[in-house]
């Protein structure tokens, strides 16, 4: 492809999606939303498949000067799967979301979301990269809170809670690094990193800001909450492609290969590693699939913060790792996607034909458990032959906890299909919905094919037998585990006399003992108390006067729904006299900010 033709490709790849969107502004544009967001993610597959890794664009007009591209291999693998699974939930939405009450806002919110996901993974500069990061995030609440229930209001809730806490953290990281680099590019910033005074202080930042997408273990609480409330298709773009901009971030910010960092990398890789266990612990605890999905994909991303943390313990691992934690990346954004549009595809279908589509379901959920001839396999190899370059003690003990890590995946995924299985779906019509099974078909086929892209058809892999044996046996023993829990619980069954079928639905049904969110309940205990008597005390103690702004800052921070609040607020603001003083008021703040910087 010549300059030109490369160029709009690539505008067209972030602009597309914001073009869709804003037609729903437009009445006669509102009934195209829903068809055309699919295809607005084809601008980017294409620019992933078309495009040299080296190609980029500078607008030196837009804001400090952006600059796009791929950004080498890295990039290329990160937007492949971003455009695809975008694409495929795309279709998906259009024939799940059927209710008209709701599908356009949706779209909406998914279309600006894309643009913000597919803008940050093709920015080469750290103010482009915050810019669509934060429009992702925020639009991202959409998603969300979609539904309007109590939970999805809740969920949305901390959702946002926690992107403005990380949104600042990272901008404030950023504009440190900028400042000490003098540039806004990705590489003089990693490489003024490593020697900035307030090194440490940065990568605090921009992990806190990151680590929250990213589902950092700690920062990780508004993941099994978000995903039961958020329709199949955003559940899908959301763990599949949106939580991988954390990774990219830590990629594209962190100074991987520029020196060694040991106390960043061990911090990360026992953090990461205790993410892989602490995941699926908490995720075989729970009763609803698309939680303990949200649960795997913390285990997982916990996978790939340790991925990281070898690379800024041993820099010179760092070319060789780099592609492998772009593969993974991929493998898990499909696997993922494919099993929560099944969860989708199993709802709306029942009887035999269910039976038959719950058995293709085992392809993704075997193939992150890492099965032999799976996607699973191939990338946990290509990670395990990586952990051997690992500092000190770290090379035995990643190569001893790696395999266990598979161990527990396999159990979450047999747990998994074991609740789907027991899922009821009441008032389902007979028949196979056929628009929902294409999508993912499509990805069950990349899945399949996987492999064969990841390694190479001539790879010595497939002809390995120690290969073989490393990826059963962690399966084997996680079925063993399972099957013996299983007649555990038929036993217990049958001497209380309640037979084999009560067992099984003992096992699918029944509250959790770790509610979704698990950390965050413990800060809800606590805080619920103190937000009481905070409330009374401003209403009684506080003199009057002040009492009735100080009444409505508290209400609205403790309420258990804010709606009313936010449409009282949202009213006030469509006044022309709030937005006329609001403008005054950001002008005069403008010209003190030019006034102080001459």
């Amino acid at each position: 492809m010549n300059q030109m033709a490369s160029s709009l490709l690539l505008l067209l790849s972030i602009g597309a999606p914001l073009a869709v969107s804003a037609m729903y502004a437009i009445r006669i544009g509102r009934p195209l939303v829903p068809r055309l967001a699919p295809w607005a993610a084809l601008p980017a597959l294409l620019a992933a498949v078309l495009l040299p890794p080296e190609f980029s664009l500078r607008l030196s007009w837009l804001m400090l000067g952006a600059d796009f591209g791929l950004g080498g291999v890295i990039g290329r693998l990160f937007l492949t799967f971003t455009a695809l699974l975008w694409g495929v939930s795309g279709l998906f939405a259009a024939a799940y979301l059927r209710e008209p009450s709701g599908r356009g806002r949706f779209f909406v919110y998914f279309l600006l979301a894309m643009a913000g996901n597919i803008g940050l993974v093709m920015s080469l500069d750290v103010t482009g990269f915050y810019l669509f990061f934060a429009l992702m995030s925020f639009s991202s609440y959409g998603l969300v809170a979609h539904e309007g229930t109590a939970a999805a209001v809740r969920a949305g809730r901390v959702y946002m809670a926690l992107v403005i806490v990380g949104e600042v953290s990272l901008f404030s990281a950023i504009a440190y690094a900028a400042a000490d680099a003098g540039a806004t590019g990705f590489a003089p910033v990693r490489a003024a990193l490593v020697h900035a005074p307030d090194r440490d202080l940065i990568m605090m930042l921009a992990f806190i800001g990151l680590g929250i997408k990213a589902g950092v273990l700690g920062l990780h609480v508004w993941l099994p909450l978000a995903h039961p409330v958020a329709p199949t298709p955003g559940s899908a773009v959301l763990s599949g492609a949106m939580i991988k901009a954390g990774l990219l971030g830590f990629v594209r910010l962190f100074p991987l290969g520029e020196a060694g960092l040991g106390h960043w990398g061990s911090a990360l890789m026992m953090l990461g590693l205790a993410a892989a266990f602490y995941g699926v612990a908490v995720g075989l605890a729970q009763r609803e699939p698309k939680t303990l999905l949200a649960y795997s994909s913390i285990s997982q991303m916990g996978i790939l913060t340790a991925a990281v943390g070898l690379g800024l313990s041993a820099p010179a691992t760092v070319p060789a790792l780099l592609p492998v934690v772009g593969f993974y990346a991929v493998h898990h954004a499909l696997c993922k996607g494919a099993l929560f549009l099944g969860v989708g595809v199993l709802g709306a279908t029942s009887g035999a034909v269910r039976r038959r589509l719950w058995l293709l379901l085992w392809m993704p959920a075997l193939a992150l458990a890492g099965a032999p001839l799976t996607s699973g396999m191939v990338a946990k190899l290509l990670l395990k032959a990586e952990a051997y370059h690992a500092p000190g003690a770290w090379a035995p003990a990643l190569q001893a906890v790696l395999p266990w890590s598979a161990v527990a995946t396999s159990l979450l995924m047999g747990r998994f299909l074991l609740l789907l299985r027991r899922s009821p779906t009441p008032g389902v019509p007979p028949g196979l919905p056929v628009a929902l099974v294409l999508p993912w078909g499509i990805l069950l086929a990349l899945i399949g094919l996987l492999p064969l892209w990841m390694a190479g058809p001539g790879s010595s892999l497939w002809s390995s037998a120690s290969a073989y044996v490393g990826s059963a046996w962690p399966l084997l023993v996680a079925a063993m585990i399972l099957l013996g829990a299983g007649l555990w619980r038929v036993v217990g069954a049958w001497r209380r006399g309640e037979g084999a079928g009560r067992a099984e639905e003992t096992m699918a049904g029944g509250p959790s003992p770790f509610p979704p969110g698990d950390v965050l309940v413990i800060f809800e205990w606590i805080w619920t108390p103190f937000s009481k008597r905070l409330y009374h005390w401003t209403v009684e103690t506080v003199p009057r006067w002040r009492s009735a702004w100080l009444t409505r800052i508290v209400t609205f921070m403790v309420a258990r729904d804010p709606r009313p609040a936010m449409e009282r607020l949202e009213t006030s603001l469509r006044l022309w006299r709030t937005g006329a003083l609001g403008l005054v008021i950001l002008g005069l703040l403008l010209a003190l900010a030019s006034w102080i910087a001459s």
